[in-house]
Parts: structure tokens; C-alpha cells; sequence
């Protein structure tokens, strides 16, 4: 059997080169001879989330924070399949107050809860999750498209245009907000 560093790095070598199918095998004979590590099931979870296939994405991800608690990337990432896929928003919190309690620096979780508050048509808590999250990552394209979308929703086109820009100057290719702002304009 190869080394595991040889493997890894073949198995990052093909993701990255979007061969996903070659880098979940390699990542399979990764787990064989190293199954205490968060990472590489973080990372099979990744692919499986890649493929859409969620119930394995999930299994993947819950064994990551079994080894590691505090993976706070695993729960994210549970936590946008429990909003965007499966929508149970009380489990997706569940992850998120985890991900928060052991990072409160975390910006992704607070975007994640500023997208549930979103969902719930509750405007004011989404707007507050998502300026905690542009305060805490303030190059992260995604915050600002966010809390456009929630702008436009009560009605404040001038802040929403004014996010929407933000975001395509940040990531010009991010259609979702190119298409925003034609519908702000």
C-alpha cells in the first residue's frame, strides 16, 4: 500500500483537478489504514456533498465530528444540507450553536443563520446575522449577496443595490447576483 502522505496528495492532486471520483477512492484507501482522522471523513463528505448525494455527505460529516468535536467545517456544512436540502431548521441551529459556541469568529455559521432567519421570512434577525458575518469576514462575496437578498425582501433597494454591487466586485463571476441586481434595477 502507498504511503498515506502520497496518497493524500494525490487524493488533493485529483480533487482539485475535478477528478472527484478518483480522489473518493483514494480517500477510501486513505480511511483504510487511518480511521481517526476527522479530515479525511470531512473530506469523503465533501465529495459525497460534490455528487449531491446528501444521506453519505451527512454520514460523512457526523463521523468527522465523532473523532474531532470541534470540526466546525463538518457542522457548516450539515448544517447547509439541513437548510438547503432536507429543511429541518431546528437540527441545522443545532449545528450551528455548536459550530458558534466552540468559534464565535465563525462567519460562515452566522451567514447560515442569517439564511434560516431568511427562509422564516423574519427579515430583521436575518439582516443582523448576516452584518455579524460581513463584520467577520468582510471579502466573502456570499455575506454581501445575503443580505441583499434580504434588503430587497423589506423593501431597501438602495442597501441591497448597494450589497449586490459589493458581492459581484468580489467574485464578478457570481451570476446569482449579476441576476439580483437586473431585478434591482
Amino acid at each position: 500500500m502507498a504511503d498515506i502522505q502520497e496518497l493524500l496528495t494525490q487524493a488533493y492532486q485529483a480533487y482539485y483537478a475535478g477528478n472527484y471520483c478518483e480522489a473518493l477512492s483514494l480517500y477510501y484507501k486513505i480511511l483504510a489504514d487511518d480511521m481517526n482522522n476527522s479530515v479525511n471523513y470531512y473530506n469523503v463528505g465533501l465529495l459525497y456533498d460534490t455528487f449531491r448525494e446528501f444521506e453519505l455527505a451527512v454520514s460523512y460529516y457526523k463521523k468527522s465530528i465523532r473523532i474531532d468535536g470541534s470540526n466546525i467545517r463538518s457542522m457548516n456544512n450539515l448544517a447547509r444540507i439541513y437548510i438547503d436540502e432536507i429543511k429541518d431548521y431546528n437540527i441545522a441551529q443545532t449545528y450551528l450553536d455548536r459550530a458558534i459556541e466552540i468559534a464565535p469568529q465563525d462567519a460562515e455559521a452566522y451567514n447560515l443563520y442569517g439564511n434560516i432567519s431568511l427562509l422564516k421570512n423574519d427579515y430583521s434577525i436575518a439582516l443582523e446575522y448576516f452584518k455579524k458575518a460581513i463584520f467577520l469576514d468582510p471579502n466573502y462575496f456570499k455575506n454581501y449577496y445575503d443580505i441583499a437578498v434580504a434588503y430587497y425582501a423589506t423593501g431597501n433597494t438602495e442597501e441591497a443595490i448597494a450589497n449586490v454591487n459589493k458581492s459581484i466586485e468580489l467574485n464578478p463571476n457570481f451570476d446569482k447576483a449579476k441576476e439580483l441586481l437586473q431585478k434591482l434595477k
